[in-house]
């Protein structure tokens, strides 16, 4: 800008660096203000004069006579004799707003007041007003609570206001708090507390600019006189507690407007002094917890108070672009000003004795004003699942298993209580998503396992997935055995062409000195306590004896390969395909129902199902965990579809690799199923040496076997745009780990040191896994 126009600007500029939000009086029968008023418009040549005082008088009049049809002549002749013995100027009061400059003319307070509430009668009859007018109302956060304060100075509910707010005004406050520009950087309680004084100068408003804070806690609620109720409006969450406490200590009732579905909170502290804050929604919570937090750590406690199940869809939506797309929870002017009117209503009847209860109200306008709900809702997408397999297929497939391999071995048949308690450690194996895709057979003489392809899942292509988890559990099974002082005679895949029978054992008392079968039978102590541990931690090199112990278990089982990631820069580019991975996961809508359909919400719905992954298991943070509850609901996850967003669902798999200390590849040279099942053994292996030595050990397979679908012949079930970004992904992680397309990518986890575990997922019960036809 060139300095003329600085100059120029200079000139013209006025900053509103003052702090005044009250109008001075002037009252030209008094003296001093016969001398003052002229000085002020002699000092200040710009100020606007506005005098519409005739106009008011002829209102007034006719607002007194309202049976009478009063003609302009009839009050024109009344607005002169109740003149009579006045100038027109001394009458009244002529009030001065400084930050507008703007001088007017009107009726004193009491005629004033009269004339102001006389469209209020009957609703709010002359002697409720009157009663209002000793009501001390205090409102704390003004971007909400401004149209709570300004609705209720309209209907004049109160006697005095305070207005508690620290912060000035923004931009992006204007999308719902009404202001103009040029009260831009101006603190909210002056905007607030002039728009009321330019609606009725006589209301007296108490402003307390720095908000409310530990020192001003008493001033605020009990400084003249104790409130008669309290709007809480704030953002910040440690006051919200803290005012509700000392609200309760103090008897003053709550009232809080959420802006969304028009959810209003009221709480009767006056009537009930025990009752718990927020409804007991958030226990007790100590306000230092709550202080500081920043917009992502709020949400779960946003979450509790204004109700998970049920918030509107467009704010749970919201609420996954926070700090990505968006900087914080979004409000809207129609959403606020409803709120305000129905706040102030609340307040103006709790007030007058009408309204006693305590409670949460919705008064949703989405639902009471809305199209006739479509009697033909879209189905939701479901996968074609194959039919759970029975034990007459079973019983068959075992019979093919014996005529076509040679039966060289003497069996020793275990008694059926040994055989539960080798399928009992069998089925501590891992598995996607804790599918536990396994059925077994015992006939009497041999143990049989299946793959139960009801079971699998659209990540599981192939029944890659499903297949390393059957080799763990053989690994397991192999482990009892010997534990038990048995040998076994391991045929996998008996049927050729048939993947759906895994492997047959039979059991011998000898010692099995095969070193593909006893490569470390002390593993077994390990068994019960192997388990997914995502608990995070600050991130430790892995020792060198470390790696290579784990390296070793992998390279125990023929074929099987393990890559490592070590380095920062390899950790953090790994950190971001994973999340990415996770994010496309969500967006994709026929994978993300099925994540979900894993989820088991509650310690009771997992022992319901003892299958799936209990929430408890994720060992996610408050923050993290309010995000998986908000990404459950399918139509908000419909409209993060909709934008394009969903950038904060990488998070969970960022931080993840930012407490690891390695991540490990398991391979194998070919993609056909016995690979996977084999690889599934080198899985179990490498997991049970890394839990012998306290390591823990996290499964992040999901990008892999995206990857597996997409470059083996299916890439339809994803989106176009998700295989773009799928294909993009790819070609990073190529630079990552060396792999060929044919490579069975069986493992992709994360090692670090970390917290033993609380809660572990749970395994169906035995017999609903083993069938006994003996």
């Amino acid at each position: 800008m060139s300095r003329y126009w600085q100059a120029l600007l200079a000139q013209h500029r006025e900053e509103d660096t003052t702090v005044s939000w009250r109008p001075q009086f002037f009252r030209l029968t008094e003296v001093k203000d016969q001398q003052s008023l002229p000085a002020l418009l002699q000092a200040d040549p710009g100020i606007q004069v506005f005098d519409s005082l005739p106009t008011q008088l002829r209102d007034l009049l006719r607002t007194r006579h309202p049976s009478y049809k009063l003609s302009a002549q009839e009050l024109e002749a009344m607005t002169r004799e109740y003149l009579r013995g006045w100038k027109p100027e001394e009458y009244g009061v002529w009030v001065y707003y400084p930050w507008s400059k703007r001088l007017v003319h009107l009726l004193d307070e009491a005629e004033f007041v009269e004339l102001r509430t006389n469209r209020n009668h009957y609703k709010i009859t002359p002697e409720e007003q009157a009663a209002l007018a000793n009501k001390r109302i205090g409102v704390v956060g003004l971007s909400v609570g401004q149209s709570v304060a300004v609705t209720m100075a309209l209907e004049r509910s109160f006697g005095e206001l305070r207005l508690a707010d620290f912060d000035t005004l923004d931009l992006s406050n204007l999308n719902r708090l009404r202001a103009g520009v040029h009260h831009l950087t101006v603190p909210k309680v002056y905007v607030t507390a002039r728009e009321i004084a330019e609606i009725d100068p006589f209301l007296k408003v108490t402003c307390f600019p720095a908000g409310v804070t530990e020192e001003n806690y008493g001033e605020f609620l009990l400084a003249g006189g104790k409130l008669d109720v309290l709007v809480e409006e704030c953002d910040s969450l440690d006051v919200k507690v803290q005012l509700r406490y000392e609200a309760r200590r103090h008897g003053i009732p709550v009232v809080m407007d959420t802006s969304d579905r028009g959810l209003l909170d009221v709480e009767r502290f006056d009537l009930e002094p025990d009752r718990p804050i927020f409804r007991g929604l958030v226990g007790d919570l100590n306000p230092e917890r709550l202080r500081g937090l920043t917009t992502e750590e709020k949400v779960p406690y946003v979450l509790q108070i204004i109700g998970a199940d049920t918030m509107s869809t467009r704010l749970r939506a919201s609420l996954i672009e926070v700090e990505q797309t968006i900087s914080t929870w979004p409000q809207l002017a129609s959403s606020v000003a409803h709120g305000g009117a129905a706040a102030a209503d609340v307040v103006r009847r709790i007030c007058l004795g009408q309204m006693r209860s305590s409670g949460r109200y919705f008064a949703d306008l989405e639902s009471l004003i809305a199209d006739e709900p479509k009697k033909d809702a879209p189905p939701q997408i479901t996968s074609a699942k194959p039919q759970e397999i029975t034990v007459e297929q079973m019983r068959a497939l075992a019979c093919a298993g014996n005529e076509s391999t040679a039966n060289v071995y003497t069996s020793f048949a275990p008694d059926d209580e040994l055989i539960r308690r080798l399928i009992g450690d069998a089925i501590l194996a891992p598995s996607g998503g804790n599918s536990q895709p396994w059925q077994w057979l015992w006939d009497g003489r041999e143990l049989h396992l299946f793959l139960d392809r009801s079971r699998s899942s659209l990540l599981d292509f192939g029944y890659g997935g499903s297949m390393v988890g059957l080799g763990a559990a053989t690994e397991n099974l192999l482990l009892s055995a010997h534990a038990a002082g048995l040998s076994v005679r391991l045929t996998a895949f008996p049927v050729e062409a048939n993947e759906e029978y895994v492997a047959r054992f039979r059991f011998l008392p000898a010692p099995d000195q095969s070193s593909e079968m006893r490569w470390r039978d002390d593993l077994y102590k390990s068994l019960a306590l192997r388990c997914t541990n995502r608990q995070l931690n600050t991130r430790q090199a892995l020792s060198s004896e470390a790696l290579a112990s784990l390296t070793e278990a992998v390279h125990s089982i023929p074929g099987a390969a393990v890559q490592w990631l070590q380095q920062d820069d390899e950790l953090e580019e790994v950190g971001q395909l994973l999340g990415a991975g996770d994010r496309l996961r969500m967006m994709e809508e026929a994978f993300y129902q099925e994540l979900m359909s894993e989820l088991r919400w509650t310690p009771t719905e997992a022992q319901a199902t003892r299958d799936g992954i209990e929430l408890r298991t994720l060992a996610l943070s408050s923050s993290d965990e309010a995000g998986v509850r908000i990404s459950s609901n399918v139509a908000a996850m419909a409209l993060v579809r909709q934008w394009h967003g969903g950038r904060n669902l990488e998070k969970i798999a960022r931080k993840a690799i930012a407490a690891t200390s390695a991540v490990g590849l398991i391979t194998m040279p070919t993609s056909v199923q016995r690979s996977y099942w084999q690889g599934g053994r080198a899985v179990e292996r490498c997991w049970l040496t890394a839990t012998g030595m306290n390591l823990a050990f996290h499964p992040m397979t999901a990008l892999p076997y995206m990857f597996a679908r997409l470059l083996r012949g299916d890439e339809t079930a994803f989106s176009p745009e998700t295989q773009q970004e799928l294909y993009d992904l790819r070609a990073r992680c190529l630079r990552l780990f060396n792999v060929n397309t044919d490579d069975a990518e069986v493992m992709l986890f994360r090692v670090s040191v970390a917290n033993d575990v609380s809660v572990k997922s749970l395994r169906r019960q035995i017999g609903d896994v083993l069938t006994l036809i003996c």
